[in-house]
């Protein structure tokens, strides 16, 4: 039987520009621009469907048409989207990103101001549903009170992406609470130094396993991945490949790792997993890339 997740975070459109040699900043750089539809709790939720799971996205869009063409190809891949808010009157989302030459993120602006209407209420009227499923996964953009309504009435395993260094500051108080299921979280290493304040990744590690969380990941880049539970910690490497363009990769290692364990993985063998998922993003100019499922 498919596994039945709930994502719960931002859906936006996404624009990410690679020059085609290296970056000269005041100019205008002859390139690539790719526009396609994001948000990590998208993304994550879009690789869920690839990766044979049942899923459930609950986040919130503008009414125009990106809104629209969002919400069409959310339900095109497989996602129950329900509930969807519609503000009205409101513009989507939007991420710009700038790339070198070689797909790696120079810098971003998020302008994911709309996922904040998504509120505790509304999602509380979903916790018998969520509560049904085998685990609930949320990404950082959405508001500080779903996130600890989820950690205070979540049933099933809580899973959480860090987003950004700016918002990973969210889980701060989640941290020092007691969860009624097993707490997962995502980071990078940024992320991970941010709210540990140790900058080596061993150390921020044990931090997280101190402060509550059930298992943590930190992904390392072409370093790899830091997993660690009560039991101890597993470095693994990453897959060798050439970088097409990094938006995604993390969000496809963390659906990976989740559809991994709800199928009952151990650690380890989720995180090989995810690392999977992750070379193949790289290697495409989407946020998502179809052959996510040939790891399942």
């Amino acid at each position: 039987m498919d596994k039945k997740i709930t994502v719960i975070g931002a859906a936006n459109v996404d624009i990410i520009a690679t020059p085609a040699s290296a970056y000269v900043r005041g100019e205008s750089n002859p390139g690539h621009v790719h526009i396609g539809y994001g948000g990590v709790g998208r993304n994550i939720a879009h690789n869920l469907c690839l990766l044979g799971t049942n899923v459930r996205f609950i986040t919130a869009i503008g009414d125009d048409t990106s809104g629209a063409a969002m919400l069409a190809d959310c339900r095109n891949v497989g996602m129950t989207v329900d509930p969807v808010l519609r503000i009205a009157g409101a513009r989507s989302n939007y991420f710009i990103c700038i790339n070198d030459e070689h797909g790696e993120m120079q810098g971003g602006i998020a302008d994911m101001e709309l996922v904040n209407r998504l509120t505790a209420d509304t999602v509380a009227e979903y916790i018998d549903v969520i509560n049904a499923g085998d685990a609930v996964v949320c990404d950082c953009n959405i508001d500080e009170t779903v996130l600890w309504l989820l950690s205070q009435r979540s049933a099933v395993p809580m899973y959480v992406d860090a987003t950004s260094a700016a918002k990973a500051v969210k889980l701060l108080p989640l941290l020092s609470l007691p969860h009624r299921s097993p707490f997962i979280i995502k980071v990078n290493r940024a992320e991970a130094e941010a709210l540990s304040g140790q900058t080596d990744v061993s150390l921020a590690a044990r931090w997280f396993i101190e402060h509550g969380a059930t298992r943590i990941y930190i992904t390392l880049g072409s370093d790899g991945v830091l997993c660690r539970d009560c039991a101890g910690e597993t470095r693994l490497e990453a897959i060798p490949i050439t970088v097409v363009n990094v938006t995604g990769a993390g969000d496809a290692f963390m659906a990976a790792v989740v559809a991994a364990e709800a199928r009952g993985a151990t650690m380890n063998e989720a995180a090989t997993q995810g690392l999977q998922a992750a070379a193949i993003t790289l290697q495409c100019d989407n946020a998502v890339s179809d052959n996510i499922k040939l790891i399942n």
